[in-house]
């Protein structure tokens, strides 16, 4: 055997493992798809060293390799740089022990501590190496990108002290550019006005995204400019950007310095438009900052491609204006673009740069978690109690069905790494159908009426409904929201178009399935092509409130408690 690496995070939450053996990714999961906590934990100062026990058993189990075969043992933080950057900042109000505290950050470096003694003991044989947080979402969108050489931008939260990295990638090394540090944080921003509007911390900045759509930034009842608000608080600079921390008051509870911008904090969500406009004077701005930044790292650097990282580079409305609105012809999003894909950064930046290897890791898709065999799924329907069918054609029959008005979850092969649900953990439905949206939010994921949902299509269909780009590659993995081509595509395809009320334009954020990647999904789709003229279908995360669906027996409880009408789970078929 050659040199395995293991790559690993904890240290905030989104915790997972990657498996990389020389040079090639064997598997990569979250530890929220077993032990079902959205995003495995939350962030505390005392948790880093709750590791993803039941990621790591699984990862060496599949790929049958012992903790005596792991080389290497790569994790995605340095508790030194944190240290020092974050000890002896005397900001004011935060509460007594938490992030930003004395006691607090000396609590954080010993969990820390705690997690690298803890893979000591778990892997004797490996050296272990602690790496920087940035540079392991850098290393994640470049390095398994098909790019030789591109600018990157990493863009989240915060990592140990900076919240922005911004660099170049050429071959097997990633070098530096420029870093903004706290606190200056995007990330810290959406997070923060996540709260601010009665959503949660962890999964609001995703919804807040979707809900800014609905409106533009002209409150309808004040008439206030929120996108003028937020640059008071956000302002761009020649290097980057800058962060008011009297008004945002980050690692505080004190949201007073926001309410005279914004009004009172909401303590739980309001549907109302003058709180839709507040998220969408956040999402221009943003997208004002992201095209700054690049054109920043197009001008120090010259190159066509741009690789993204971090948990704000899932702003897929961001990401599409990229490459409509700066020089830059190419663009790649890591898939996982969260804090879980630095356990890839973390593994492909130990091969490449630490030990000088010239192959790179690559990534042409996400199927790198748990696949079960039909034996497998038949004892899970028969342990549950349900009987099923295994019809001579699957994707023939669950075309017919979604074309017919069904809610069909699908479940095949190989789970998913990153939020998105690509084919294998999805729910499908026919997104021609005007009730369909409402129908999904309200009755089966059980969810805000605003929330989106994004068309699966096959590659040659795509430019017939949207207006794709050049380079697709973002839209393989839902991370580009693309103007319908004409009006009329808005009543052909209602259920998976976005009226976006910033841009006066009407978006939707494809999926693109390419059959060599996803034979059996493709399949699927080229049925409801025959049957709808369409070359796609309505695509949703397999999950209700809860992460999506890794294993059968999670799928089955799924759809036993939803209003779903149909279940095709390997070569079987429950219907309702």
């Amino acid at each position: 055997m050659g040199t395995t690496i293991l790559g690993v995070n904890s240290a905030y939450h989104e915790s997972s493992v990657c498996l990389l053996r020389d040079g090639v990714i064997l598997n990569a999961v979250e530890e929220e798809r077993f032990n079902r906590i959205k995003h495995a934990k939350q962030s505390r100062v005392d948790n880093p060293d709750e590791l993803p026990d039941q990621a790591l058993e699984w990862s060496l189990r599949a790929a049958g390799i012992t903790p005596e075969q792991i080389d290497h043992v790569a994790f995605s933080f340095d508790p030194e740089e944190r240290l020092r950057g974050n000890r002896n900042l005397g900001e004011q109000g935060i509460p007594a022990g938490d992030y930003g505290t004395p006691e607090g950050e000396e609590t954080f470096h010993r969990h820390l501590y705690k997690a690298a003694a803890e893979l000591k003991r778990r892997f004797p044989k490996a050296q272990f190496h602690f790496l920087r947080h940035h540079l392991c979402h850098a290393a994640s969108t470049f390095f398994p990108s098909r790019h030789e050489q591109a600018a990157v931008l990493a863009i989240d939260g915060i990592g140990e002290f900076n919240t922005t990295w911004m660099g170049i990638g050429e071959g097997n090394t990633l070098k530096a550019i420029h870093e903004v540090p706290y606190p200056h944080s995007l990330g810290f921003v959406w997070e923060r006005m996540s709260e601010h509007l009665g959503f949660d911390v962890y999964g609001g900045p995703g919804k807040v995204m979707g809900y800014a759509c609905i409106s533009d930034p002209i409150g309808e009842d004040s008439g206030i400019d929120y996108a003028e608000r937020f640059r008071r608080v956000i302002r761009l600079t020649d290097t980057g950007f800058t962060v008011d921390n009297d008004v945002m008051r980050f690692r505080t509870r004190d949201f007073s310095g926001l309410e005279p911008l914004f009004g009172p904090r909401r303590t739980s969500i309001v549907d109302r438009f003058e709180e839709a406009s507040i998220a969408a004077g956040l999402q221009t701005v943003t997208e004002e900052v992201f095209i700054h930044l690049a054109k920043i790292l197009y001008r120090k650097t010259g190159l066509e491609a741009l690789c993204l990282a971090g948990g704000v580079a899932l702003n897929c409305v961001a990401n599409a204006r990229l490459l409509r609105e700066t020089p830059f012809k190419y663009l790649h999003v890591m898939p996982a673009a969260n804090d879980a894909g630095t356990a890839v950064g973390a593994a492909a930046y130990l091969w490449c740069q630490t030990l000088g290897n010239k192959t790179r890791p690559r990534l042409d898709h996400t199927y790198l978690g748990p696949e079960y065999t039909p034996a497998e799924i038949e004892t899970a329907l028969a342990t549950a109690g349900l009987k099923a069918g295994q019809p001579d054609d699957l994707p023939r029959q669950v075309a017919r069905m979604v074309y017919d008005g069904k809610v069909v979850a699908w479940f095949q092969g190989r789970l998913e790494f990153g939020p998105r649900a690509l084919g294998n953990r999805s729910i499908l439905a026919d997104p021609s159908r005007f009730d369909v949206r409402s129908r999904l939010n309200y009755k089966v994921k059980e969810r805000e009426s605003f929330r989106p949902f994004a068309p699966s299509v096959l590659p040659g269909d795509l430019g017939r409904h949207l207006q794709a780009p050049a380079d697709t590659d973002a839209a393989e993995y839902m991370l580009l929201a693309l103007p319908v081509v004409e009006p009329r595509d808005v009543q052909r395809i209602p259920a998976v178009v976005q009226e976006n009320g910033i841009t006066r334009t009407a978006t939707a954020r494809p999926h693109v399935v390419r059959p060599e990647v996803n034979p059996i999904y493709a399949r699927l789709l080229q049925e409801m092509k025959a049957l709808s003229g369409l070359g796609m279908v309505l695509n949703t995360s397999f999950n209700i409130s809860e992460p999506i669906v890794a294993t059968p027996e999670h799928a089955i409880a799924t759809f036993q408690k939803s209003r779903m009408d149909a279940l095709a789970i390997g070569p079987f078929l429950v219907k309702r």
